[in-house]
């Protein structure tokens, strides 16, 4: 792959093909997936879930005080200013976008792109800046994000009108390395008063704690010095996130529960052992429940790559299996023998979202894309299809975060979903009905651009 495409991959695809080695499989019933077209669609609010606590709706909007968006002091933190949003009835799908010339960002940003009138609307413009790690608040009135520009990586915050762009955290110093490695795996907790990220140095994995309100900065986990890399997954409740074990050129990995209420420099004697996959390899994805009660784990098979290490192709047969949110013992829910789950997502009580990329060597792409299923293993259903064949491209949930607004509607009624072609030149991003239909392109460009889901608000 030539650099200019290994860049823009590393923040709309580098996610995707990370999270096809971290999946499972399940089998195919259900109506076939919809090519994309242009259209509109209407929707309208609900509650939020529930994964912890969640801040109160903005009855009105508070004027925002004056932020900084230098950088605080080298290894300290800036508290967060957040004046309060209100929001409208519309359903909105924010995203990123990027476009380049050759190796350099030209211009970057955020949108949102209100479903009802059919128009986007740009809430951040930034020349010469790659953003990444973009998400959107528990209350939709924020998006927090990564922007990588001058060999530095920036940490920040704005709300959702475009209003108050401001710096939390910058990563150290250049020093050789790609500066986007070194402010990562940021998780913002649904009470939004923490934010978890791995940061320089990034050998073994250091976790930090940044508190939005103080701005204070503390390293909370120090994974060991070794082969397997440690990062946050995402936030079980308000106090205790999951952080994945990944071990180089291998496909197993191990999930763990760090308690942040245990206080900062802890050690891998410190992390709760959830899930430990074989070598062998029972590789897969996972998510919490809904509700935080229970975590769902996806597995399936692989074989390996003839031609050097790591994965050859990916296939059935494969499990979705189900266990207490601490860890005890697992349940099978769903099982199959010829489609790989590569991505699991809880975006309802009873409703699981499924990424289906069979690849590699002989595989059997043509139930590739994304599906539905009952918590329960009953009613696989296809949303949405790649299309199948050599040329088809990998689909993506949001690359970033797993709570249900990342990928769907605050009323639960839509998805937003990222396609690529094989080549990684053809970048599509659209949305459509849980219930099935001709999905909505939002934005589709050529090779020049990289396009990410963000998650979803209302304006």
């Amino acid at each position: 792959m030539n650099a200019p495409m290994r860049y823009r991959i590393s923040i709309s695809m580098g996610m995707v093909l990370l999270l096809i080695i971290l999946a499972a499989c399940g089998q195919t019933t259900g109506a076939g997936g919809q090519t994309p077209t242009q259209g509109t669609t209407t929707t309208s609010t609900s509650t939020p879930p529930v994964r912890g606590s969640t801040p109160p709706t903005a009855a009105t909007t508070a004027p925002m005080p004056t932020t900084q968006t230098s950088c605080p002091p080298a290894g300290t933190g800036r508290a967060a200013a957040m004046a309060p949003l209100a929001l409208g009835q519309h359903a909105n799908l924010v995203y990123t976008f990027t476009t380049y010339s050759g190796n350099t960002p030209v211009s970057t940003g955020l949108k949102r792109y209100d479903v009802t009138s059919g128009k986007s609307f740009v809430v951040l413009a930034e020349a010469n800046t790659i953003i990444t790690e973009a998400q959107v608040s528990a209350d939709g009135q924020w998006i927090m994000f990564v922007a990588v520009a001058h060999q530095q990586a920036k940490l920040q915050l704005v709300r959702m009108d475009g209003q108050g762009l401001q710096t939390l955290y910058c990563s150290p110093a250049p020093d050789g390395a790609n500066p986007g490695s070194q402010l990562g795996h940021v998780q913002w907790s649904t009470d939004q008063k923490h934010v978890l990220f791995t940061g320089f140095p990034t050998s073994g994995g250091t976790t930090y704690l940044l508190t939005l309100q103080s701005g204070n900065v503390v390293k909370e986990f120090i994974g060991p010095q070794g082969s397997v890399a440690f990062f946050t997954v995402t936030w079980l409740d308000n106090t205790r996130a999951y952080i994945r074990g990944l071990n180089a050129d291998a496909p197993s990995f191990t999930i763990y529960l760090l308690d942040t209420s245990r206080g900062p420099n802890q050690r891998f004697s410190d992390l709760k052992l959830i899930y430990n996959a074989s070598s062998g390899c029972n590789c897969g994805d996972f998510d919490s429940s809904y509700d935080g009660t229970k975590a769902y784990i996806t597995s399936y098979t692989t074989d390996p790559n003839p031609n050097g290490p790591g994965i050859g192709a990916v296939h059935g047969p494969g499990t979705i299996s189900v266990r207490p949110a601490t860890g005890g013992p697992a349940s099978t829910v769903y099982t199959s023998q010829n489609m790989a789950i590569t991505s699991i997502r809880a975006v309802s009580p009873s409703t699981l979202l499924l990424i289906v990329e069979n690849s590699g060597t002989g595989a059997d792409t043509s139930h590739n894309g994304l599906w539905k299923i009952s918590t329960n293993g009953s009613g696989l259903t296809q949303l949405s299809s790649d299309g199948g064949g050599a040329s088809a491209g990998p689909s993506s949930l949001n690359p970033f975060t797993q709570y249900p607004w990342s990928n769907i509607s605050r009323d639960g009624s839509l998805y937003a979903l990222f396609h690529s072609s094989a080549d990684g030149k053809t970048l599509t991003l659209y949305y459509s009905s849980m219930n099935g239909g001709t999905p909505t392109i939002v934005a589709s460009n050529s090779s020049a651009t990289s396009l990410a889901v963000v998650g979803w608000t209302t304006m």
